[in-house]
């Protein structure tokens, strides 16, 4: 109860500082109650105070990282069509007005006869994405392309070191203006400039990519949905995310792959080899889900309720991505007024030696519309299947495509009633289930979702057909 009052009263100190803050400098609050809700995992709320930032900041520069917010948090919600994240996704090209610059032409492209990739990211470090980007920067065709990384942090750990050893060129755009990096770029005569940031950390790295700092940009992997940014002109996506029809939800011309996604364990995970795949002979059933506590809606949790109904012996463990304790108070109350039995469920908060903890769960509930992308092909690769379920968004069917690329597409729900129904099949049919875990890192490992090579080279195919339609078109 303490914990609550705590909660409460930062709310009541923001809004108190609210009314009393100058209509100009009113953002900087809206800014600090965004972060409020999103320290206590509450997305409607984040998704608010970053809208109401937006439109109350006066500075055009500020105002498009408030938006970017904004656009961000809106994926966390369930009710939002794709006509209506599209329109507010094109709002954002707004903020730009007639700064941004068309047609640049290609730099020497055949110097070298070869065509050099810039990838930018608000860094290079160890994250979710990485797992799934990391083949493009180190198993690249090193006698058809050059490829420079542009990290706007001047942080590093070990995997930005793998980075760094492996490209051409890494540059570090850390303390320059926005102005400064895009000059920085355009000076490197990049070819194609690809975004791994997309709207994540504010939309640093659109705000360079308006700038048209290279002839052709491309988004796809750092975030999930359209820019928005005119400037951008393509996105890499597939069939099964972006179907036939879909085009008309992006700014971006679609290029779609076979498939989108090529997972790289990490060393720590190869060596990660835990006891789950133990035989399960009733049905004591640990459910889980692994995945940051913005994405568990309050749908979700009523599909784990009647999941947990119908498999009574059941438990289910909820576990964050942060360490932040009000999130874990603020779950413990949603939990509560849903009415999912307490008794039966364990919610955690993150930490660092997490592979472990996989070792506690026999199956992952995906979380929507929201999926995970890197806890769906972990779980995987740690021998836990996942039950997902594929949305009616772009954003909300990688958790699907994931388990399709992985061949497991019997775990892939297309209603919430599948959803359920799947997960309590998979629990009170132990014989497959048993096979499942015990086959699933060999099978996993020679599935398309492995398949580095095929991933890499269906990318470098579309990068040499777009410069050659552009050197020959010049559009």
């Amino acid at each position: 109860m303490a914990g609550d009052k705590m909660i409460d009263d930062k709310l009541e100190i923001l809004k108190d500082e609210l009314i009393k803050t100058a209509d100009e400098n009113k953002w900087r609050v809206h800014e600090k109650i965004g972060a409020y809700f999103h320290d206590i995992g509450d997305a409607e709320g984040a998704v608010q105070a970053y809208l109401n930032a937006a439109q109350c900041d006066k500075y055009l520069r500020s105002q498009r990282t408030h938006f970017s917010n904004y656009l961000f948090a809106l994926h966390y919600l369930n009710g939002v069509s794709n006509e209506d994240l599209a329109h507010e996704h094109f709002i954002y090209n707004n903020l730009y007005g007639d700064n941004i610059t068309k047609d640049e032409p290609l730099s020497n492209i055949n110097a070298n006869n070869k065509i050099t990739v810039g990838y930018i990211a608000p860094h290079f470090l160890e994250s979710s994405s990485a797992r799934f980007y990391e083949a493009l920067l180190t198993n690249y065709s090193r006698d058809k392309f050059i490829v420079k990384c542009f990290s706007l942090s001047s942080d590093s750990d070990t995997f930005t070191d793998k980075i760094k050893s492996n490209v051409d060129k890494y540059i570090m755009l850390a303390n320059t203006s926005i102005e400064e990096a895009a000059q920085t770029i355009f000076n490197e005569n990049v070819d194609i400039l690809f975004d791994l940031g997309g709207h994540t950390e504010g939309g640093m790295t659109l705000q360079i990519m308006s700038y048209k700092t290279a002839p052709i940009q491309i988004s796809g992997i750092g975030y999930f949905d359209t820019t928005g940014l005119s400037a951008v002109d393509y996105i890499l996506t597939d069939n099964y995310l972006a179907p036939i029809g879909h085009e008309k939800f992006f700014t971006e011309k679609l290029i779609r792959l076979s498939g989108l996604f090529a997972f790289m364990p990490t060393e720590q995970m190869s060596r990660n080899i835990l006891d789950t795949a133990h035989d399960i002979k009733n049905t004591n059933i640990t459910f889980g889900c692994f995945n940051n506590f913005m994405k568990v809606t309050d749908d979700y949790l009523k599909c784990v309720k009647k999941i947990l109904q119908q498999v009574d012996e059941a438990h289910f463990i909820l576990q964050d991505t942060t360490a932040i304790p009000e999130r874990k108070a603020n779950m413990m109350n949603r939990i509560k007024h849903l009415k999912l039995p307490i008794n039966r469920v364990e919610i955690r908060l993150g930490n660092d030696d997490y592979l472990k903890d996989y070792a506690d769960i026999d199956i992952m509930l995906d979380t929507f519309p929201y999926n995970g992308g890197t806890m769906t092909a972990t779980a995987l690769y740690m021998n836990v299947p996942v039950i997902s379920l594929y949305g009616s968004r772009h954003s909300s069917r990688f958790g699907a495509d994931i388990l399709r690329l992985a061949g497991l597409t019997d775990l892939i729900a297309n209603s919430n009633k599948d959803y359920i129904s799947f997960a309590v099949e998979l629990a009170f049919d132990s014989e497959r289930l048993n096979n499942l875990k015990r086959n699933m890192r060999n099978n996993l490992t020679k599935s398309k979702l492995f398949d580095i090579k095929l991933f890499v080279s269906e990318v470098e195919y579309q990068y040499e057909r777009i410069v050659n339609f552009k050197m020959r078109s010049g559009k």
